[in-house]
């Protein structure tokens, strides 16, 4: 694996967008972990204990909804281990609806773990590389599904700038973020001066 050379953190639209429905999705867990344990609790008469910690953990999802949810932004690590929890219980839920012979309720839920799975695993990667890393092999620009490794054969123009950074692939794709924290002088001319070297050598 090539050597970063240098690391941009930037501002991901799509990663934003995460970030922001982290509550409604939360919020969407919490109610779907309730509402099951009371059902199975009223109608199918299941372990009064494992209804009562769903509600529990459910009850936790939705305090940290209502008076966390600045926290969901500011301390990601917090939001991914509400979301591991919501991933254990819906898998619970799953694995105990088959067991139970309720098979569509089960696919249901099984969906769900997936798909909160899929947003565990996409915030986790939010957290380590929401950057566009610049190597001597060329650029890996992050993105939802997977991560965008562009060599510089593929690159027609790059610029740098103090506050965002614009990719120009020979394909007329245009690929552009804004940074986290302007660049300083310095920065920015070893950037500009990295780059050009490596299209000048393509």
């Amino acid at each position: 694996m090539p050597t970063t050379q240098y690391s941009l953190q930037i501002v991901h639209p799509a990663f934003e967008l995460l970030k922001r429905s982290a509550r409604v999705l939360h919020f969407i867990a919490a109610s779907v972990i309730f509402i099951n344990a009371l059902h199975v609790l009223q109608v199918h008469h299941a372990s009064p204990v494992l209804c009562y910690t769903q509600m529990i953990i459910a009850a936790d999802i939705f305090i940290l909804v209502f008076f966390g949810g600045s926290l969901l932004v500011e301390t990601p690590k917090l939001n991914l281990i509400f979301r591991l929890c919501e991933v254990l219980t819906l898998f619970g839920i799953t694995v105990t609806l088959f067991g139970d012979g309720h098979y569509w309720y089960g696919i249901i839920h099984a969906v769900a773990t997936a798909g909160y799975l899929f947003l565990f695993y996409r915030e986790w990667r939010v957290m380590r590389s929401e950057a566009v890393d610049i190597s001597q092999t060329g650029i890996t620009v992050p993105n939802f599904i997977k991560d965008a490794e562009i060599s510089w054969n593929e690159i027609k123009t790059i610029i740098p700038k103090y506050h965002s950074i614009l990719i120009e692939t020979l394909r007329n794709q245009k690929i552009e973020f804004n940074l986290r924290e302007n660049l300083k002088i310095d920065e920015l001319g070893q950037i500009d001066e990295f780059c050009k070297k490596h299209m000048v050598a393509r």
